[in-house]
C-alpha cells in the first residue's frame, strides 16, 4: 500500500453534504438541558437555544429550496457569529443555490466560522490551504488549522493532521523524521476511535516492517 503525499481527502469535496450534519447538531443544541456553565448564564443559553432554533428554521426554508429567505436567515445569525449559520452560508455560495457561484467569497464565511473557534470550518480552511485551488498554497498555514480542528477531537482534522506529519508536510513518508512519524500514529490513532474511516489504513502503513 501506498501512502498519498497529500491531506487531502480524496472521496470528499470541501463543504459537500454538510447541511444535514450541520443542522442535526443544531437540532441537539436545541434540545440539550441547561448545563452548569450555562445555567450562570440564563441569557447567553437563552440566547443560543433561540438561535439553535432559528437555524434550524432557516434548513426548513432552505429545504423548501426558498435558497434567498433562507440565506436572509443565516446572515442575521452570521452577524452574531453564529458559526454554524457561516458555514451554511459558505455551503450556499459553494453550490451556488440562490446565489452566484463564488468559491473564494464561500471561503471568506468559512475562514470566519474558523476564527471564531468552529472546528469543521478549521478542518476545511486547513484543506483549502493544502490544496491551494482557492486558496494560495500555504503548508504551514493548512497545518496549524488542522491541527486547531485536530485539538478539538475533531475526527477529520485529526486525520488530516495525522497525514501532514506523516508525510513531513507534503514531502514524502520517506522524509518523515521519527518524532513526526510517533505524532503522526498518536493522531491517525484518535481519528480512527472517533470514527474516520481512513486512519487504519495509514496506520498499517505506519506499523508496516521496513523492507
Amino acid at each position: 500500500m501506498t501512502m498519498k503525499q497529500s491531506t487531502a481527502r480524496p472521496h470528499r469535496t470541501w463543504l459537500t453534504q454538510r447541511l444535514p450534519a450541520i443542522l442535526s447538531l443544531a437540532l441537539l443544541a436545541a434540545s440539550l438541558p441547561v448545563n452548569v456553565a450555562t445555567a450562570q448564564d440564563p441569557d447567553q443559553n437563552r440566547s443560543n437555544h433561540k438561535e439553535a432554533v432559528k437555524n434550524l428554521k432557516a434548513y426548513a426554508v432552505y429545504k423548501a429550496g426558498n435558497y434567498d429567505q433562507a440565506r436572509q436567515m443565516w446572515e442575521e445569525l452570521a452577524a452574531k457569529g453564529n458559526t454554524t449559520a457561516l458555514v451554511n452560508l459558505a455551503n450556499l455560495f459553494q453550490q451556488g443555490q440562490g446565489v452566484t457561484e463564488d468559491q473564494k467569497k464561500a471561503m471568506t464565511y468559512v475562514k470566519k466560522a474558523a476564527e471564531l473557534g468552529d472546528a469543521r470550518a478549521q478542518y476545511e480552511l486547513g484543506i483549502a490551504y493544502e490544496k491551494g485551488t482557492i486558496l494560495e498554497r500555504n503548508i504551514e498555514s493548512a497545518a496549524g488549522w488542522l491541527k486547531k480542528a485536530a485539538l478539538q477531537d475533531y475526527a477529520d482534522g485529526q486525520f488530516a493532521y495525522g497525514v501532514m506529519l506523516a508525510t513531513s508536510y507534503g514531502k514524502g513518508i520517506e522524509k518523515a523524521t521519527d518524532k513526526e512519524r510517533s505524532e503522526a500514529l498518536e493522531w491517525l490513532a484518535k481519528a480512527k476511535a472517533n470514527g474516520n474511516l481512513e486512519a487504519s489504513d495509514y496506520i498499517k502503513v505506519l506499523t508496516a516492517p521496513a523492507g
